[in-house]
C-alpha cells in the first residue's frame, strides 16, 4: 500500500492527459494529495517539452503541497525533490547517479526522471505547490528512443526487478524526510547533499541570453539558497542564475556521490 506524502492521499487515475491539470483541478484541502496515473497522453516537462508516458513501466505523478511557506522557499522544493530521486537511486544500487540542476536525475549521463514544478493560485483557498514528477522505472529501450534524448529506465541502470508502488513508496517516504528538512532549514540544509550528486560545477554550459542568444558560462557553484553561480566566458563578468537550461558544452566529469 502507498501511503500519501506528508499525511496526505493518494489519488489513482487511468489515463490523463497529464497529472499536473487534474492536481490542478481537484478540490481545495489542507493536506498534500498525490495524483499518479497508469499513463498520459499530454505528459509535459520543462519549458512545454512532451513527456513520454507509456503505459507500462513509468511512474507519472503530481504532488498538490497546499503551500504555507514563505512564497521565496517554492522554487527550491523541486530541489529537493530531486534529492530524494538521487538518494532513491543510490539505495536501489543504480551506477554514475547526478543531478543536472536545477532537477534532473542522470544515470551515466541518460536521463532517468524528470520534476516540473508550477505554482498554482485557486479561486478560492491558499495557494497549492504543484510538483509534478516523471520516472523512468522500467520502460523498455525501444519506447525510450522517442524521448529525443539519452534515457535510461532504473531497472535498466540499477540491473534489478522493481514494482511500481514500491517505487513510488520509497521515494514519497524520502522525499517527505528531505522536505521537511527543506521546510525548517531552507536549502542550505540540504545543499552539501545536494551538491555531493552535483557535477556541474567547473564545468561550461550554453544559457539562453539577452535577446534568445545563446551564452557560454562556467558554473562556479550551487549556492546556499539554490541558485548557481556562473560567470560568462566572453566576458568574465559573475552573475546568479534563478533558473533556466544548462546545455553541455564540454564533457561531464566522472558523477559524483556513487
Amino acid at each position: 500500500m502507498v501511503e500519501g506524502f506528508r499525511g496526505g492521499k493518494v489519488v489513482r487515475l487511468d489515463q490523463v492527459v497529464s497529472t499536473m491539470d487534474e492536481a490542478r483541478s481537484l478540490p481545495a484541502s489542507d493536506l498534500p494529495t498525490v495524483v499518479v496515473a497508469r499513463t498520459q497522453t499530454g505528459g509535459r516537462g520543462r519549458f512545454d517539452r512532451s513527456w513520454v508516458s507509456p503505459p507500462e513501466g513509468g511512474l507519472y505523478l503530481t504532488v498538490r503541497i497546499p503551500w504555507n511557506r514563505p512564497l521565496a522557499q517554492a522554487p527550491i522544493v523541486s530541489l529537493g525533490t530531486a534529492l530524494a530521486l538521487a538518494r532513491l537511486a543510490s539505495e536501489l544500487g543504480c551506477p554514475g547517479i547526478s543531478l543536472k540542476w536545477p532537477n534532473d536525475l542522470l544515470l551515466d549521463g541518460r536521463k532517468a526522471a524528470g520534476i516540473l514544478a508550477e505554482m498554482h493560485h485557486p479561486p478560492q483557498g491558499a495557494p497549492q505547490l504543484l510538483v509534478g514528477v516523471g520516472i523512468n522505472v522500467s520502460i523498455g529501450d525501444q519506447a525510450l528512443r522517442s524521448v529525443g534524448q539519452p534515457a535510461v529506465s532504473l531497472a535498466e541502470a540499477c540491473g534489478c526487478a522493481l514494482e511500481l508502488d514500491a517505487v513510488l513508496d520509497r521515494f514519497l517516504r524520502i522525499w517527505e524526510e528531505v522536505d521537511r528538512v527543506l521546510e525548517s532549514g531552507g536549502f542550505a540544509a540540504i545543499a552539501p547533499d545536494y551538491r555531493t550528486w552535483s557535477d556541474v560545477a567547473g564545468r561550461v554550459f550554453r544559457i539562453d541570453g539577452p535577446g534568445g542568444t545563446e551564452e557560454a558560462v562556467r558554473v562556479r557553484a550551487i549556492l546556499d539558497d539554490g541558485t548557481l553561480e556562473v560567470v560568462a566566458l566572453a566576458t568574465g563578468r559573475a552573475r546568479v542564475l534563478h533558473g533556466g537550461e544548462l546545455r553541455s558544452t564540454a564533457p561531464a566529469p566522472e558523477p559524483l556521490g556513487t
